[in-house]
């Protein structure tokens, strides 16, 4: 129980700056963009990576506190909603890793941002999920639940691009490849993340 708690402070101490850091640098590029802080923070709030680091943070944030049977934090330390940010970050990880890091090489503090969000917070919200995921506390039929924010962020990106036009990532930028091929892209990234959720749910059983 300590280790799972040193591992949760940890990563709220590391989470938490640097989703505050990053959204003031999301709104000072756009501004220098010609923008305004409004389509900065627009721009912020629409990637998966950013979404999952403060999903993970809040759950981390959960198991650092000293009463965790307050109720505002119960939730966050079920082992399905533990599981589910455990299957985004491990995905968030790998995707960048795979198919963005060589589009995406940022230097100073963004540099380190984006070593929190794409590789430390994934690799340490891993192992810290193995602990605080008791054996056989996940069954099957939770499989569903873990892919609700996944598939909620699906739903969230297709609705805010067909309004605004604008698309996070490459593979799902509806305007440059089209809606075949997002559709294509999405549904492999589908079948990744299914597998990554049979797969938790197997090794905790």
């Amino acid at each position: 129980m300590q280790r799972t708690r040193v591992l949760a402070i940890f990563l709220a101490v590391v989470g938490w700056p640097a989703l505050v850091t990053q959204l003031f640098a999301s709104i000072e590029y756009q501004q220098q963009r010609g923008h305004g802080v409004a389509y900065g923070v627009f721009m912020y709030a629409g990637y998966f990576t950013i979404l999952t680091n403060l999903f993970c943070t809040l759950v981390a944030t959960a198991h650092s506190k000293n009463h965790p049977a307050e109720s505002r934090w119960t939730v966050w330390r079920e082992p399905w909603v533990v599981t589910s940010a455990a299957m985004a970050i491990a995905m968030v990880g790998l995707v960048f890793h795979l198919l963005l890091r060589h589009q995406y090489q940022p230097t100073g503090i963004a540099a380190l941002t984006n070593l929190i969000h794409h590789y430390i917070v994934p690799i340490v919200f891993l192992v810290f999920w193995w602990f605080a995921v008791p054996r056989r506390s996940m069954v099957w039929g939770d499989i569903g639940r873990l892919f609700a924010y996944p598939a909620a962020y699906f739903v969230y990106i297709a609705a805010r691009g067909e309004i605004s036009g604008v698309y996070p990532y490459p593979f799902f930028d509806v305007p440059t490849i089209g809606y075949g091929q997002a559709a294509i892209n999405a549904t492999g990234i589908a079948a990744v993340f299914i597998l990554a959720g049979i797969g938790l749910i197997a090794a905790k059983r």
